[in-house]
């Protein structure tokens, strides 16, 4: 006889699980789907268990062709459920076995020739005989544990292959979840009367769904619709399955002030509003909150629908949505993306499209964006090199020297930062330079070109070089920073080396805020440091705001030095004798021929930069270069 006490409890948990899992809503996934077919699967594996164990045990009062049947029909499901606990595990690792046809071959083999034998064991007895007797087990019973153990083992071994697709936790889980099958079987090898593996399952089950597959997982704390994580892992089925989709996104523009505006209460329940009449009017779409006023609607690529959205959604924002007899007036701006634009990778699409939001969010009108994720991703990767460049202290100082205008001979260098991307290319410093100030990075950016040009002056003799300073780049956010004077005085003090050898550069645009820098430049001025004006000509300053600041050298912007070359007007020439009246020097930058470089030097310009004299070198390179004999 067996005990079909286990039985009976594990499938009224498990139908109960299945009924709060359809009564919540769930995000599309492939997991999402298998877990479904898995515990469907356990459940009729239940079932099929008790039916056969009913017949095996009334064999006396039923025809053999049921207890055939209904044997056939549990051992078929009990095999499957082996195979689904296997492929869930392939879902959770982000494999997918059709498309690695070693690993579908293997998998699937095992289960087609263990349920071929299970079949035929009405001709050959092979896993179980019905005779006189009833039921009995046949002589390869075992498969279906060795079939068990196939799928797990395969499983682990995944596991640890591609630990990496998951964090520490998940990892754990799978691997406990494998464990507490294994003991299953373990457990029904030496308890065959009990009615025992359906536990050990539904434990494995409630591992699977706890960790990976809760509903309160993809959705918002309010439940108001799914969240970023949802978006993130449907659009990684939709990517790996190579579906075009489009996504239109829609952020509330100034959501951080509006939320004060109007309260968080209001603001909340004027989210939610937002979030049904989307759920409510574009059905078949997927709607997701991905927090701070930003939401998302994911569907197909070559859908007509997307202008028609647009525009309904554009006219339901011209109207006040009402929370609480409070009128909520809500500007919004879009953002689209395509899969024509979209790497492959749905964390990237995510990150971008959240990051395109923030920006849209604070835009002055409206209009719709469309987003391309992998310029996005190359401002992320950016991001990357900059942050592994300043953390391992791998930032790169380039010189390239200021040439006198009449021996032509070099007197002085400019540093200028370098980074390399992943592969070893440098990066332009127009590109991670602003990075740095809006990330707040600029500073020990910063303070690293300052501390590698001392080392340099430290280590190196200038004068055999014909060089008598060297200027450091002064970003306005970095004056921002309290103790910036000390700093830099503290890294010269380190290395031995005087202010005089170092001149301090700062953009004429800064000089628009040179209040914030005031006590700043004083008290760097006042230790011996010289500064320069550099890019005059790209902002606004007059000469008389220039001369209120103790610069010693006036450095003109490129533009308007090829401006004057190419149109020889009397405007440049002025500016210069203005300036040298003053008593600035001039630097004329951007010289790419010997024709600017006498031109430039016939209106009074005293010293030359740019790439007809030399490129920026690695400082080994520069000593090479410019050192004499």
């Amino acid at each position: 006889m067996w005990n079909y006490s286990y039985s009976f409890a594990d499938a009224m948990l498990a139908i109960v699980l299945m009924a709060h899992y359809f009564s919540m809503p769930r995000a599309n996934t492939r997991t999402n789907r298998t877990f479904l077919q898995l515990l469907g699967m356990h459940i009729g594996t239940l079932a099929a268990d008790m039916l056969a164990t009913y017949a095996d045990e009334s064999y006396a009062i039923l025809p053999a062709f049921w207890l055939y049947i209904l044997n056939m029909a549990f051992f078929m499901l009990y095999l499957a459920r082996a195979y689904w606990f296997f492929r869930i595990t392939c879902d959770i690792l982000h494999l997918h076995p059709e498309k690695h046809r070693r690993m579908l071959l293997a998998s699937s083999s095992v289960f087609l020739m263990c349920g071929f034998i299970t079949l035929s064991s009405v001709f050959t007895g092979a896993v179980f005989r019905i005779g006189a007797n009833g039921y009995s087990r046949g002589p390869f019973y075992h498969i279906l544990y060795a079939c068990w153990l196939f799928y797990l083992a395969l499983g682990v071994v995944l596991l640890f292959r591609r630990s990496g697709a998951v964090n520490p936790y998940q990892f754990f889980s799978v691997l406990g979840y494998h464990l507490i099958l294994l003991a299953g079987n373990v457990a029904r090898f030496l308890l065959p009367q009990y009615l025992i593996m359906g536990a050990f399952c539904l434990m494995a089950i409630l591992q699977i769904y706890l960790v990976f597959e809760n509903p309160d997982l993809y959705l918002t704390t309010r439940r108001i619709a799914f969240n970023a994580t949802a978006l993130r892992d449907e659009l990684a089925d939709i990517v790996s399955g190579k579906q075009p989709f489009h996504i239109l996104a829609f952020a509330i523009q100034n959501y951080v002030d509006t939320r004060g505006i109007y309260g968080g209460m209001q603001m909340d329940r004027g989210v939610d509003m937002i979030a049904r009449y989307l759920n409510k009017n574009f059905l078949g779409y997927r709607v997701f909150y991905l927090r701070n006023g930003c939401f998302a609607l994911l569907g197909p690529r070559n859908s007509v629908m997307w202008d028609v959205i647009l525009g309904k959604i554009t006219d339901r924002f011209q109207q006040p949505w009402v929370a609480d007899d409070v009128e909520l007036y809500l500007a919004v701006a879009f953002v689209s993306v395509d899969s024509d634009s979209a790497p492959a990778s749905s964390d990237k699409v995510v990150n971008s499209l959240i990051s395109a939001l923030s920006h849209a969010s604070q835009a002055e009108d409206g209009k719709i964006e469309a987003v391309d994720i992998r310029e996005l991703e190359r401002e992320a990767d950016v991001k990357r090199a900059l942050a592994h460049s300043l953390a391992e202290n791998k930032l790169e100082v380039f010189l390239q020297p200021l040439i006198d205008s009449v021996t032509r001979q070099p007197v002085a260098a400019e540093a200028l930062a370098r980074i390399r991307d992943a592969s070893g290319n440098l990066i332009s410093p127009s590109t991670f330079v602003p990075i740095a100030e809006r990330t707040g990075k600029i500073n020990i950016l910063g303070e690293q070109v300052l501390q590698k040009t001392c080392r340099f002056i430290r280590d190196h003799d200038l004068d055999s070089m014909g060089i008598s300073w060297i200027n450091v780049n002064l970003s306005p956010a970095q004056c921002m920073k309290g103790d910036l004077s000390d700093r830099f005085l503290s890294i010269l003090s380190e290395n031995g080396v005087s202010p005089a050898c170092i001149r301090l550069e700062i953009t004429e645009q800064s000089v628009a805020d040179i209040s914030l820098m005031e006590s700043h430049i004083e008290k760097l001025r006042m230790s011996g440091f010289n500064f320069s004006l550099d890019d005059y000509g790209s902002g606004y300053s007059n000469l008389g705001r220039v001369n209120q600041y103790p610069f010693v050298n006036i450095k003109l912007d490129m533009e308007i030095v090829w401006d004057y070359f190419h149109d020889q007007n009397q405007l440049l020439p002025s500016m210069v004798k203005a300036f040298k009246e003053i008593g600035y020097s001039v630097t004329a930058e951007g010289i790419e021929s010997a024709e600017m470089a006498d031109a430039l030097s016939a209106i009074g310009c005293d010293y030359l930069q740019g790439f007809y004299f030399s490129k920026p070198l690695p400082m080994d390179k520069f000593v090479e270069t410019y050192s004499r004999a």
